[in-house]
């Protein structure tokens, strides 16, 4: 299973919305996540965790806190070490909540690191969780070229020297964009959606025999390239053969 550095999430998360570190900081280089899906605190904090997944992000927020102060001192110190003595990768305190100093000494204990923000739960969950989905998509690199054609995203394969890039230059001349040429980077978001982009270093560069590797975005403008690209379609190209059964219709649905 992929997983990815904790510290790695923060950083990237930093760019959207507000993170802070609070507590038992020394541990998150160690932490790793292989969950796209945060878990906010509910039953936990009664003492249930039948169904809670340590693997995942804790948040608590300020219905959790709420809760927490109408139980006894003793029962939510109870509550609070079982769930700390789980292996989870941070606790999340959002709505500005401040850190008490009973969850620091636990979180110090059990090494689980405290992160901060003092924005919503939902507005914190969207933009972790986005930065999540992008860490552990699964990816390939994909020998090919992608063009954005009427806002349609198209993966031209082919062997080499059957004319990709000469269709990409054609197609460039008639006001299309390149994503990228020679290797493009796919992953997979969500229900099956595949995001392509350039590969550095040849992001927005083409390979033309005989002229070398072109600058497309310097040769013919920011508009006729494009960061990032829905595959909507791929068409495959091949040397003629004669004799052999192409078929022309396209109605046949083929899955890689």
């Amino acid at each position: 299973m992929k997983t990815v550095v904790l510290q790695e999430v923060i950083e990237r998360a930093k760019r959207k919305t507000e993170v802070n570190v609070l507590a038992a900081g020394q541990f998150i280089a160690d932490k790793e996540i292989s969950f796209t899906r945060v878990n906010i605190l509910g039953l936990e904090l009664s003492g249930f965790f039948e169904d809670m997944d340590p693997q995942r992000i804790q948040v608590l927020d300020a219905t959790g806190v709420k809760f927490l102060k109408t139980l006894k001192e003793k029962v939510m110190m109870e509550n609070l070490s079982e769930f700390f003595a789980h292996p989870i990768p941070a606790l999340v305190l959002t709505d500005g909540i401040e850190l008490s100093e009973d969850i620091k000494n636990l979180a110090q204990a059990n090494g689980v690191p405290v992160l901060g923000s003092g924005e919503s739960k939902w507005k914190f969950i969207r933009a972790f969780e986005g930065e999540l989905e992008k860490l552990l998509a699964p990816r390939a690199d994909i020998r090919g070229t992608v063009m954005d054609v009427f806002g349609i995203g198209v993966l031209i394969e082919g062997k080499s020297n059957v004319g990709k890039s000469e269709c990409a230059i054609d197609l460039l001349k008639r006001g299309h964009r390149l994503v990228g040429d020679d290797v493009v980077d796919v992953s997979c978001r969500g229900s099956g959606v595949l995001l392509a982009r350039g590969r550095y270093p040849i992001t927005n560069r083409m390979e033309l025999r005989g002229l070398g590797i072109v600058d497309i975005r310097e040769l013919m403008g920011i508009s006729a390239v494009k960061e990032v690209a829905k595959i909507d379609l791929i068409v495959g190209l091949e040397k003629w053969q004669p004799g052999k059964n192409y078929e022309r219709l396209g109605i046949e649905e083929k899955k890689k």
